[in-house]
Order: C-alpha cells, then sequence, then structure tokens
C-alpha cells in the first residue's frame, strides 16, 4: 500500500499552534522519505508543559518559516493520498484548524487513526499508546519527535498489514470494519 503518515507537535493546548510537522512516505509497503519541519507559530506563544513534552523551544523556532510559508512545499505530501495518524483526531485537526485560521484551502485526502486500528488489531496489548504499542510491536523510536512519531506510525500500520496479510485500503476497511475519514 502507499500511504503518508503524519504527526504534530503544538507549542501550545491550542491545536493551531504546529511548532513541529512530521511526515513519513511509505510506497509499496516500504519507508521512502521520513521529514521533520520545525515551525514558528503563529501566534509566538509556548507552554512550559509544552517544552517538556517535545522539547522544542521558542529559540529552536524563532527563525523558521510559519505554517503558511511551508504548506505549498509540504501540500503534495498529503493531497488526495491516503494519510495515517495515530490520534487522528488530534493530527487531522491541528491540520484543518491551523489552515482554517490561515484562511488556506483545505486539501482533499482520506484518512485512518492507528489507535483505533491497533486496538482492533492488537486487543490483547495493555496500551495502545504510540510509545508503548512501538515496544510491544519492536518499534524503535524517539517519542514526541514528530518525525519519529510519523515514522512509528507508519510501521504500526506496515505491521498490521503484515499481520493480517492486507494488501489494499479496501481490505484493510472489511477486515477491521473501520471508518475511513475524508477531508476535503
Amino acid at each position: 500500500m502507499d500511504f503518508v503518515a503524519i504527526d504534530f507537535e503544538t507549542a501550545t493546548s491550542c491545536w493551531d499552534s504546529i511548532c513541529s510537522m512530521g511526515i513519513c512516505v511509505v510506497e509499496n509497503n516500504k519507508v521512502k522519505e521520513i521529514k521533520e519541519i520545525l515551525i514558528k507559530p503563529v501566534p509566538f506563544e509556548f507552554k512550559e508543559m509544552n517544552i517538556s513534552i517535545h522539547g522544542i523551544t521558542p529559540d529552536m523556532v524563532r527563525d523558521k518559516p510559519t505554517f503558511p510559508e511551508i504548506w505549498d512545499d509540504v501540500r503534495h505530501y498529503v493531497q488526495n493520498k491516503l494519510v495515517v495518524a495515530h490520534n487522528a483526531s488530534f493530527d487531522v485537526g491541528a491540520l484543518r484548524k491551523t489552515l482554517d485560521g490561515c484562511g488556506i484551502e483545505l486539501p482533499t485526502f482520506k484518512y485512518i487513526c492507528t489507535v483505533k486500528l491497533s486496538q482492533i488489531a492488537y486487543p490483547e496489548l495493555p496500551s495502545h499508546k504510540l510509545n508503548n504499542l512501538g515496544n510491544s510491536l519492536g518499534i524503535n523510536f524517539s517519542h514526541h519527535t514528530a518525525c519519529d512519531d510519523a515514522y512509528a506510525c507508519a510501521e504500526v500500520l506496515l505491521h498490521i498489514l503484515r499481520d493480517f496479510n492486507i494488501n489494499s485500503l479496501e481490505e484493510l476497511e472489511e477486515k477491521f470494519n473501520i471508518g475511513i475519514g475524508n477531508m476535503y
């Protein structure tokens, strides 16, 4: 399967305070590209709680581009693609809220959530948080680093595809009776 896993880190509890975007491109069930983009949030505010989670400080992004300034360079990663996120309601919501706030037209894509999918695929696991799920599946990554979280999310889906011999989105949807979200 081909898909793109995404992850966002935010500077505050506001979903549109994106300070980092992680992207992991998968083609034919193989990771082809992993990318992290540091972003200057607008307004330029950080909360200590968020910094303690992801380690991104104001000094690290002070001279970085804002989300509208990077959007033209990253839009193609999600436009008309299958987008995967661990807790998709947050990541897709953050993207939607940020784009809406900037007055930027939303991209069109389908998306699935690996939290919900992993809960169905691996109900015996005690936790489906990304770090715990990664440990259970043998995925090595640095949690709360956007590119690593996107990579881990992609690997979760790849494990599920292998473990259940699934080759298409239609088979995935049928096997697990999951909803496919749509951004448009």
